[in-house]
This record gives structure tokens, C-alpha cells and sequence, in this order.
């Protein structure tokens, strides 16, 4: 990329033309002036031209003029109608271009129209490509770094004519497939961004309203599953007004979006609903406002305002060598975590005592040097610190409070630490309990990079804790052998509730990435190349950083569709408790008691695939599945 570079500076003598004059067209017009070039600029709006004539742009009067002086033009415009009018208009470039000229589609158009328009031009020896822009911290702000993703569909003879203009603009370049293609890929991405950026701020809203520290929130996302790239960007947040993309932007490209899934008969209620909520948002607050307000409309909803104060980035890699630490602990519940977590600590050289109602499941662990027990009480009585791997709260009472359970061992000042997903008025309830036995709780609910499952052997767990500071002291050394974070967001309960919006968002996200994909498929486009420019822009997600997940034949097993059930279940209750709108989470709930209704409570998360594949009638690599055609 870096040669392609030089040999640009070289061998380009002719003036380059932009056409579109707004942020994002002057600042690529700006950037390439600072690289030597000599750049012809038309807008219709005045102003815009001379902003831009103090960038160093020549301007001139008509697109027609600017075709007939360069042989390379890059478009950014607001839509597919504007780039018809500039490039087949009565004053377009096509008026005076000669044959060979190369035009350049940086704009989110409606791909269709856009395949008409390149047929148009390449009857009069006009080159065309669609070369979409996306970048993670804004468009404008990208163009001056060099940073920019270009997403393109075209011929590879024009992909590689533009490649040096555009290695001045851009550090990655993703040619996707044939005219059209990169449109496709971007109005996937963008829709991918309105929902994470609404599925992250119905989240963080309901932290708020219970007090947690939402930099710190955004932080556990980060590093887990709920990770998006506002998760990654926190700093997103707090300059709402800064320049790039707006609202109506935003709008536009999720209702291309719909018309291309309405196109390819493939259901999409969770991008459907979030373009409505653009709609919503654009009508509050203005076209033109940044996308970042859309957060600002959703406070007014919630009424509560989004209060991040950024601090220093958690160091929660071990303080200690937890090799010294020799604790006994305990472990009740030897499903895949509970397991997981028990064959770590003996092979560091740790007394685990567990229990399971399952038999084959302590065998197992027993053949990995765990020490079985009878019961939840033979568990308590051995140990100073035991851990909680269960699915559910109500299961969470039984095991500490029904026959035979935890509360009925004689073991006054034992830790229990709950990684359950619960609820945390229950698990309020639990620790009042507990104490009157002189047991304390804390809640430190579990995510990962990878999943929880697949991090522990890595040692790559993040832990979400809510509870009192000593006792998180007291566990961290037992907890370091297999975290990498840990993060206390506040009193008992804090942890489950970061918990339910980092789930949350995992689930609406992930829902939304298949639907765009499936449309992308239908349309002839490959599924891993669209997850892998996504995981470079603004739709980047934990799934398009987990590429391996999506597959037309989704991996079984990891986390139960059931338990994501049961954790969105919960984040619909707390957010009607809290009185915020949670619309895109319950949407996807409503969904989840679809999926698990068809895989059953056991079937892996990824295995939504399969059924939202059966609902498209098309699999992720674009193979018919011979179903009854949708009106």
C-alpha cells in the first residue's frame, strides 16, 4: 500500500475533481492537496465552495467543467438522486468527459440506482465504482489521519486505477464484489451502527438510573461480549456535536436498508425498528444533528441524563501471584463454567470442594482432582470462599436456602461469590439472608473477549462485581487465576444489572449483524468479507471480532440460547421498573423466546443462525433453502 503510494505522487499530473463539497468531500479534498495533488472542486452551495477554496481546491462551475479537466472525480453526496443529477444531470460531468474517465461513488447510495447509473456511464466509456467510507471515530476526522476504510464493488481493472488516490485517504481498502457490492456493505454497516449505538444508550440508561459508574460500564462491554464501537469509543459520548456523520444520514441509509430487505424477501424487525427510531430521532433533534444525539433524544425518553467521567483504564491483571494464594474454595454448579473454573484452580495447586445435582458432571470434575461432596452445606463447611456457577436465581435460593443448602453449614464469615445472571433485588434478598447466618454475598457476574466458557482456560475471564470492597479484596486473589479484568462497578447488584446491558446489547447487536448479512447474501455478496470491513467501521461488534461464530452452520454448544432468554427477560423487567424504554432490547427478547422454543433452552447462541436462515429462506453463503417464496 505504502509503494502505491509513491508511485501516486509520481505519475499523477492531472488535477483530481471532487464533487460535493460538504465535510467529508472537503476534507478529502483538503488531504489530497497536502499530498501534492492539484484538486478541482463543484458544489451547488456557495458557501461550501469557498470553505473549500481556503483548503487550496480550485473551484469551478459545473460538475460538466470539472469532467472535462480530470480523468479521475470522486462523488460525495448526499444520496443516489444527487449523484444521477452530477454525473448525468443536463450540466453533469458526463456532458464533457472523455472516454476512459474514472468516477469515484464515496456516497451511501441505494445500490440499485446505483448500478443503472454506472450502466449509464459505461455506454458513454465511463469507468465507474462505488468506494462507501466508513470509519470508527468519524469520517471527516479519518480523512485527515489517512485512516479511512473504503468499501468497494466494481470492475478490479477500476479498483486498482483508484487504489493510489485512495491509499492517500485510506488505510484499508475492501473491494467486496461487483458494482453495487460496496453500497451493500455500507448500508449493512450503518445499520449495524444505529443499532449499537441505540441498543449501548437503552443499556447505559438503565446503569443510570441505578447509580453505576457507566465509563467503567462501557469498559467491561469493551472487553466482553457487549462490545460495539461505541463500547470501544467511549470518548464518543462526550462531545455529542463533534462533526461527521448526521442524523439524517443515519436515516436514509436505514431506509435503503429496509427497501434492500424488502427486495430480498429476508425479515429484518431488529434494523426495521432502529431505522424507525432514527426516523423518531431525526424529527426531535434535526437532520442535521450528529448521530452522537441520538443518545440525547433517548435521555429525554428515559429521563436521566448519561453521566461518563472518564478515568484511567482498569489495570486488572493480578497484583499478586495468586500462586501464593492457598485458599480452600468451594464450587456449586459444574456446568461449563463451574467446571471450567474448578480445573484451573487444581491444576494451580487448590483444595476445590464441589457439588452438582448432576452425577456425570462431578465424575468429571472429580477425574480432574475436584473433591465431590454430598450437598450445598458439605460445600459451605469446607471452605472460606465459595463460588456460584448456576443458571438462574431462583435456582441461586435453592442451593443456598432449600434442604441440605449452603445457610445450613455452621461456617460464620464464608464469602459466596454469585457469577449467576440474576436478579439483583434477589440477590439483595439472598445477602440479607445470608447474613443472618454470618455469610456475606457478592454478585460478580462473568463475560469475556470469547465468551465465558472459552476465556476461563485462557485465563481471560472478566469479572463484573457488585458488593462490598473488602470482600472483593478477599476473592480477588482466588479470582486472578483465571481473569484478566476485573471491574467493581458498585454496591451488591451492580454487577448483575453491567451484566444485563452487556447481554443485552450482545444479543441485539448479534440479531441485527445476521439479518444484514442474510440480505447481503441475497444479493450475491460474501457474508465473512461483509464481518470483516464491519469489524474496521462503526458496525463493528463482538460478533465481527468473533468471525468464527458465524457460519451457515452455526457452532453448537457456548452460552444456552435459554440462558440469553432468561438475561433479556430480566433486562425488560428492570428497564420497566426503571421506567426506561428498552424497545430494541425487547424486540430481540421477544425474539429469543422464539429461537429458544425452536433450538430448546439448550441450543447454542450462535444457532440463531439456523433459524433466522429458515425465516430468510436463504443461508448465510447464499444458498436457497427451496422455501415457499415470501410477498
Amino acid at each position: 500500500m505504502g509503494q502505491s503510494r509513491h508511485t501516486e505522487r509520481r505519475m499523477n499530473t492531472n488535477p483530481i475533481g471532487v464533487i460535493g463539497l460538504g465535510s467529508l468531500g472537503t476534507a478529502m479534498a483538503s488531504r489530497l492537496v497536502s499530498q501534492g495533488h492539484q484538486v478541482w472542486g463543484f458544489d451547488i452551495e456557495p458557501q461550501r465552495c469557498r470553505e473549500a477554496a481556503t483548503q487550496g481546491v480550485q473551484i469551478v462551475g459545473s460538475a460538466a467543467e470539472l469532467g472535462a479537466a480530470c480523468d479521475l472525480v470522486l462523488l460525495s453526496l448526499p444520496d443516489s438522486h444527487a449523484v444521477r443529477v452530477a454525473c448525468l444531470g443536463a450540466d453533469g460531468l458526463a456532458r464533457s468527459a472523455r472516454p476512459g474517465r474514472l468516477v469515484i461513488d464515496t456516497t451511501s447510495g441505494y445500490p440499485r440506482q446505483s448500478i443503472a447509473i454506472a450502466a449509464e456511464l459505461a455506454s458513454l466509456g465511463i469507468c465507474y465504482i462505488d468506494a462507501a467510507i466508513t470509519a470508527p471515530t468519524g469520517g471527516a476526522n479519518a480523512v485527515r489521519e489517512g485512516a479511512l476504510t473504503f468499501i468497494i464493488g466494481g470492475a478490479a481493472t477500476d479498483v486498482e486505477r483508484a487504489r493510489p488516490v485512495l491509499d492517500l485517504l485510506g488505510t484499508e481498502l475492501r473491494h467486496v464484489g461487483p458494482t453495487g457490492a460496496g453500497q451493500i456493505v455500507k448500508l449493512v454497516n450503518n445499520s449495524c451502527a444505529s443499532i449499537a449505538i441505540m441498543a449501548t444508550v437503552e443499556g447505559l440508561l438503565v446503569a443510570a438510573k441505578h447509580g453505576l459508574d457507566l465509563w467503567q460500564n462501557l469498559e467491561v462491554m469493551r472487553v466482553g461480549t457487549g462490545l460495539t464501537t461505541f463500547a470501544r469509543f467511549p470518548e464518543l459520548f462526550l462531545d455529542r456535536d463533534r462533526p461527521g456523520a448526521h442524523i439524517g444520514l443515519l436515516e436514509k441509509d436505514t431506509a435503503y436498508m429496509s427497501q434492500l430487505a424488502q427486495e430480498a424477501r429476508v425479515p429484518t424487525p431488529v434494523m426495521d425498528l432502529a431505522g424507525h427510531l432514527c426516523r423518531i430521532a431525526a424529527r426531535t433533534v434535526g437532520e442535521r444533528a450528529s448521530i452522537m444525539q441520538i443518545a440525547n433524544v433517548m435521555e429525554a425518553w428515559a429521563d436521566v441524563k448519561l453521566e461518563l467521567r472518564p478515568r484511567e483504564a482498569t489495570d486488572a491483571r493480578p497484583a499478586v501471584d495468586p500462586t501464593t494464594a492457598r485458599q480452600t474454595v468451594g464450587i456449586i454448579g459444574l456446568g461449563n463454567i463451574g467446571a471450567a473454573i474448578s480445573n484451573i484452580l487444581v491444576q494451580d495447586g487448590l483444595e476445590v470442594y464441589g457439588y452438582d445435582l448432576d452425577p456425570a458432571r462431578m465424575a468429571q470434575a472429580a477425574g480432574q482432582g475436584m473433591r465431590p461432596c454430598a450437598s450445598p452445606t458439605e460445600v459451605a463447611a469446607a471452605c472460606k470462599l465459595l463460588i456460584l456457577a448456576l443458571p438462574q436465581s431462583s435456582v441461586v435460593e435453592q442451593v443456598l436456602f432449600g434442604d441440605d443448602g449452603v445457610a445450613a453449614a455452621d461456617n460464620r464469615g464464608l464469602l459466596v461469590i454469585d457469577t449467576t445472571s440474576g436478579y439483583p433485588e434477589q440477590t439483595r434478598e439472598f445477602a440479607a439472608r445470608l447474613s443472618a447466618h454470618g455469610m456475606r454475598l457478592m454478585d460478580a457476574a462473568i463475560t469475556g473477549e470469547r465468551g465465558g466458557a472459552l476465556a476461563i482456560p485462557e485465563r481471560n475471564l472478566t469479572f463484573i462485581i457488585g458488593g462490598a470492597a473488602e470482600d472483593v479484596a478477599l476473592a480477588r486473589p482466588v479470582l486472578d487465576h483465571f481473569c484478566s479484568h476485573l471491574f467493581h462497578l458498585g454496591p451488591l447488584g451492580a454487577g448483575q444489572i453491567a451484566k444485563m446491558v452487556n447481554n443485552m446489547v450482545c444479543a441485539v447487536v448479534g440479531v441485527g449483524l445476521i439479518e444484514g448479512l442474510l440480505v447481503a447474501a441475497r444479493h450475491g455478496v460474501d457474508y465473512q468479507s461483509v464481518a470483516e470491513v464491519l469489524d474496521h467501521g462503526t458496525g463493528a461488534s463482538f460478533w465481527t471480532h468473533n468471525r468464527g461464530l458465524l457460519n451457515p452452520e452455526p457452532m453448537k454448544g457456548g452460552f444456552y440460547v435459554g440462558l440469553m432468554t432468561k438475561d433479556l427477560r430480566q433486562m425488560s423487567q428492570i428497564s420497566h421498573a426503571s421506567a426506561v424504554p428498552n424497545p430494541l432490547g425487547e424486540a430481540v427478547y421477544h425474539l429469543y423466546q422464539l429461537f429458544c422454543r425452536d433450538l430448546g433452552y439448550y441450543g447454542g447462541i450462535a444457532q440463531k443462525i439456523e433459524v433466522m436462515q429458515r425465516w430468510a429462506g436463504i443461508t448465510l453463503d447464499g444458498r436457497e433453502l427451496g422455501l415457499e417464496a415470501l410477498e
